[in-house]
């Protein structure tokens, strides 16, 4: 735990792999502390892709307002850059002290604490290139470049997250150094005024893939495969949201492409792949206080709190 100053804000950053309970165990927190729930989730932010992000219901939603969930329409870019200075101004903004930032896109969390070295502005000639490859050789092979350049920014992300594939490659090219080099360099924009925690769920290995298995097969029952159709029907699947896990599958179903059966047991592999991508990278996160029972985590985020 960071040593607190009264003038400062606190931030209780709640972490960890998907399917471990961060959102209940935030609005569980949200009820105890006067505070401010932003999400650090990056599939959250687009509007309609309800089912398959796990996205808070809309009667949650109507109770406990969550910052930067709903924000941006599915075919809009959004990306670190922007979750940095939104949800910065959002703390920046409000008149309470306490804030629970709750989500699993540790890019997002990093960006919010430490800043991002410099916004490294896009190159035609050399995104053309990189997305020429990729039509030529598909997100695989990509994928496997960019573990060959940059393993750890490979672990950061899906395998199949053409956007963050391509710019990862992007930046290497054009800085010459890999993605994980750029955001550990100094920063200046690291946040001022704030103190922080972070705080995660322990939990083993094969309950989180059991979570994942009957998350997954909840999804079907509440209508994926519906909200798919509809999304199809309004956007072009070519969109970043479309290729994240759950909506790709779904689609490669609905394209003839493979059966529902094979659709739900590829999500449910790569939703498993996803956590253990998730828990590679908060391994190196010494700063993360680990809890086994959700009680104790609470109550060691109230006493922070309050402190």
């Amino acid at each position: 735990m960071k040593n607190s100053e009264n003038n400062k804000k606190k931030l209780i950053v709640l972490t960890g792999t998907t399917c471990t309970g961060k959102s209940l165990t935030a609005l569980n927190l949200h009820d105890l502390i006067p505070s401010v729930i932003i999400s650090a989730d990056s599939m959250l932010v687009y509007r309609y892709f309800n089912i398959g992000t796990a996205k808070p219901t809309k009667k949650t939603l109507s109770k406990t307002k969550h910052h930067l969930v709903d924000i941006v329409d599915p075919d809009d870019e959004f990306d670190a850059w922007k979750f940095m200075e939104l949800s910065r101004a959002v703390i920046d903004e409000s008149n309470l002290n306490n804030f629970i930032v709750v989500g699993g896109t540790q890019l997002y969390i990093k960006s919010l604490i430490e800043g991002l070295t410099f916004d490294i502005s896009k190159n035609v000639d050399v995104r053309r290139s990189i997305l020429s490859d990729l039509e030529s050789y598909g997100t695989v092979y990509m994928y496997s470049k960019l573990k060959e350049v940059d393993p750890e920014g490979a672990a950061m992300i899906s395998s199949n997250d053409k956007q963050r594939i391509v710019r990862y490659l992007e930046i290497n090219s054009i800085t010459g150094q890999r993605v994980s080099q750029v955001f550990k360099m100094k920063s200046n924009q690291k946040i001022q005024n704030v103190d922080y925690i972070k705080v995660g769920l322990s939990i083993d290995r094969e309950s989180v893939n059991t979570m994942i298995n009957k998350r997954v097969d909840q999804m079907i029952t509440d209508g994926l495969v519906e909200e798919v159709v509809e999304l199809k029907r309004r956007y072009n699947t070519n969109i970043r949201p479309f290729n994240s896990i759950g909506y790709k599958e779904i689609s490669l179903y609905l394209n003839s492409e493979m059966s529902l059966e094979q659709a739900v047991e590829l999500i449910k592999i790569r939703t498993r792949q996803f956590a253990k991508r998730q828990r590679t990278w908060l391994r190196k996160d010494k700063e993360v206080k680990w809890f086994n029972q959700v009680e104790d985590l609470i109550n060691f985020c109230t006493n922070y709190a309050f402190s």
